[in-house]
């Protein structure tokens, strides 16, 4: 009788090369747009610590928002660009201005699977983070050093706004490295008045 859940050797073996294939995606010096979007998740949750997770890890793939704080439940939006892409061919990538979606959304849906009608940005802290390096021999965006990051708490970000650029964001906060990340956003959420999560339990 086929039971689902348990593989057969030949199944693990696939796994196996298929996880390794997965992998040679990440372990790139110039990683794609898809895959560089969660390799920077992992980034930022890696530094910020064992106090944070996330969202997706913990079987929440459909969250509106990146990283949460075990206990005070703080939300951070994650947002990355780079000046090299997989698809340049010139010794030095053309210079490129990014722009970060920062788009307001409708409501969003729970852990739980409830509707939460909620007009806005629902994550307190977004974290912005470039990779500038455009040379070809020497972007490498597994190199944690080469990455800059934005913290900028919601409130402070434009309204109506669905795009920030990188000139607007080094006007708006300054940039921290991969040391200075983690005190920088424990700051910023020392700093807020109120978190999202403790409003909506208000409301």
């Amino acid at each position: 009788m086929y039971q689902p859940h348990l593989l057969t050797a030949k199944m693990k073996t696939i796994h196996r090369r298929i996880q390794t294939m997965l992998m040679d995606r990440y372990d790139t010096a110039v990683i794609n747009n898809v895959c560089r979007a969660d390799y920077v998740e992992c980034l930022v949750a890696c530094i910020l610590g064992d106090d944070w997770f996330l969202t997706w890890r913990h079987g929440w793939d459909w969250a509106a928002w990146d990283c949460e704080h075990e206990k005070s439940r703080a939300r951070i939006e994650i947002k990355q660009a780079a000046a090299r892409q997989t698809w340049d061919r010139e010794a030095v990538a053309r210079r490129r201005y990014p722009s970060f979606d920062i788009a307001a959304r409708t409501g969003y849906w729970t852990r739980d699977g409830k509707w939460v009608d909620s007009p806005g940005r629902p994550a307190d802290l977004y974290v912005f983070a470039w990779h500038g390096e455009r040379r070809d021999t020497y972007a490498d965006h597994r190199d944690t050093s080469q990455w800059l990051f934005y913290v900028v708490p919601e409130h402070l970000l434009p309204k109506d706004r669905k795009k920030i650029g990188l000139t607007e964001l080094n006007a708006r906060a300054h940039s921290s490295d991969t040391f200075q990340l983690k005190q920088v956003v424990e700051n910023a959420c020392s700093e807020l008045k109120a978190l999202k999560a403790t409003l909506e339990i208000r409301t």
